[in-house]
């Protein structure tokens, strides 16, 4: 039976890569923060959400094993940072394939603490590759990287393509450069199997602080009667890329068991999709009147460039990846997911 290394896992990729995983009959070892409240991953631990450190496992000689009612899922707390803890969990683990999701995703905490960003995406990435380099195991390692790569790239006013340059203008998007190119770095210096996942705006059920997730969560406080009937907005003109997870978990399998070492691809819809369409979509879930205040200035961003679309067509021809689900589905999934969150949690 093959095994899963996700770092990550509580995240909103790791936490639906973990489902696809399980349900396709695989071991998965999960490994995130330590302490952080288990929201995405609740249904594996009877809906408990914190766990004290009486109630952890040891692991180690340490207390970071939290209980699951699933054989197939075992879920550690550990720091990437942690670099011994981190090379006893892969060995202990032994995976065929290892998803390296964990990261410092945010860019305005990057500007704020920027060498925690590079520390974490940067020193994290090179503690998973010294385990598999200095221990010659034989696994698949694939990169979570992102469209914030290329920065001001989308200036070209087109599709981007892997092949464009790089250039970043934060340092979120800077150690996400790094991430690469020393996945590049490892695979032709040590013949590592790495591919990297270039992914555009992914959303979906448990998805928090794009566009669609602020949207649809606050229209499903409204509907429950939490929260009056008003969405303050910012600007609804510029056009973006959105993939579902459904569509995306597939993109991250197939690159995982077709895609081309060494390889980066787009993760990305090509589909033009403007805000205010995805606004109106959300609306559309509602049976309430709902009032729209637009510009409104905390709501606005500093720099929002007027459309970034990813080029899909490597994805599509290498390994037969196709989008199949529409974005009303995935909004609809967004606004049952948050509906059921809010009753059973409040707001």
């Amino acid at each position: 039976m093959e095994k899963i290394l996700i770092s990550g896992a509580n995240g909103f990729l790791g936490s639906h890569l973990t489902d696809f995983c399980i349900n396709q009959g695989k071991i998965v070892y999960g490994i995130d923060l330590p302490n952080r409240p288990l929201q995405n991953l609740s249904h594996y631990t009877k809906g408990q959400v914190q766990f004290s450190s009486e109630e952890k496992l040891k692991v180690f000689g340490t207390s970071i094993q939290i209980p699951t009612s699933n054989k197939s899922f075992v879920f550690l707390e550990c720091d990437l940072n942690n670099a011994n803890l981190l090379e006893k969990i892969i060995l202990e683990s032994n995976p065929n394939y290892i998803f390296h999701f964990g990261a410092q995703p945010l860019v305005i905490p990057s500007w704020e603490d920027p060498v925690g960003t590079i520390k974490t995406n940067v020193i994290g990435t090179i503690n998973i590759f010294e385990v598999i380099k200095k221990h010659k195991l034989k696994t698949r390692v694939m990169i979570a990287c992102t469209s914030a790569e290329y920065g001001t790239t989308t200036s070209v006013n087109r599709l981007l393509k892997e092949s464009d340059p790089l250039l970043a203008i934060h340092p979120y998007g800077i150690s996400k450069i790094a991430t690469e190119l020393l996945a590049r770095q490892y695979y032709i210096n040590f013949g590592i199997e790495t591919i990297n996942l270039r992914f555009f705006n992914q959303t979906g059920p448990r998805k928090k602080g794009d566009a669609c997730a602020d949207f649809i969560s606050k229209i499903a406080k409204i509907e429950l009667g939490l929260s009056e009937p008003v969405i303050e907005v910012g600007n609804l003109n510029p056009y973006r890329d959105f993939t579902g997870i459904k569509d995306s978990l597939k993109a991250i399998w197939m690159a995982a068991t077709k895609g081309t070492p060494g390889e980066t691809y787009n993760v990305c819809s090509s589909r033009k999709i403007q805000i205010r369409q995805i606004l109106n979509i959300a609306l559309s879930f509602s049976s309430k009147e709902i009032e729209i205040k637009e510009n409104i200035p905390h709501k606005l961003r500093k720099t929002d460039e007027e459309c970034i679309l990813g080029d899909n067509s490597k994805i599509k021809k290498e390994l037969g990846w196709n989008i199949t689900v529409p974005i009303e589905e995935t909004l609809k999934d967004m606004f049952d997911y948050w509906i059921d969150y809010y009753k059973k949690y409040g707001v």
